[in-house]
């Protein structure tokens, strides 16, 4: 019988620690806004703390039964480079994204918290039109066939901008839907917050909109 080498794995290998959310359990708070969810609903994951995380949105949580993976890949240098080919006084970080991906555990829910982020800012067309309202928060719900989400606006902003908040509900049971329901209900933004419009303003109706050529060019 061959004997074998014993893993020494186990000896050096940092522990991955428990993913945990601002707040206290079942309650999220970043100061910038708060919301109420399932205590017994596991963390799955916080999003990726590395500078080089997906840059179009911020993940602040993803909650409830299943797996999730981002679908991005990356770190320091460049993909194609060794490490003794790294410049010393510089570091070149790489990013590649796909498709996220959530796998839901049988009647279970995976719920996503984003702020999502865009460039260049598109223009602004008024729209403050929402179509579902929970309490006293209007929000902008959108149905699709593996999952429901919410976009809140941010203070001051309209829908379909960047920087408002997402809730996403990747679930097929009645129960676990109206939980994420009341998880929207429950959100709030911290006093004070307004960030203001996140898209350029266009010209008022009838206006013309003035000539900024340079008289002799």
């Amino acid at each position: 019988m061959t004997s074998q080498a014993p893993s020494l794995r186990a000896s050096w290998a940092p522990a991955t620690p428990a993913p945990s959310l601002p707040g206290t359990p079942g309650h999220f708070d970043d100061g910038q806004f708060s919301f109420d969810y399932p205590v017994d609903w596991p963390i799955v994951d916080v999003g990726d703390p590395t500078p080089y995380a997906d840059t179009t949105r911020h993940i602040y949580a993803v909650l409830g039964m299943g797996t999730w993976d981002s679908g991005c890949t990356g770190g320091e240098g460049m993909p194609s480079l060794g490490p003794s080919d790294y410049v010393s006084s510089r570091v070149v970080g790489w990013m590649v994204c796909g498709a996220e991906s959530f796998r839901v555990a049988a009647a279970g829910i995976l719920v996503e918290v984003y702020r999502w982020y865009g460039a260049p800012l598109p223009q602004c067309n008024g729209d403050q039109q929402a179509n579902a309202t929970f309490g006293g928060l209007a929000v902008r719900q959108t149905d699709n066939p593996s999952y429901t989400s919410w976009e809140i606006r941010d203070p001051g902003n309209e829908f379909g901008k960047p920087n408002n908040i997402f809730i996403e509900a990747h679930t097929s049971d009645p129960a676990h839907l109206a939980q994420a329901r009341a998880m929207v209900a429950s959100f709030r933004w911290a006093a004070g917050t307004d960030n203001g419009l996140t898209c350029s303003p266009t010209q008022p109706p009838g206006r013309p909109v003035p000539d900024q050529s340079v008289s002799g060019r």
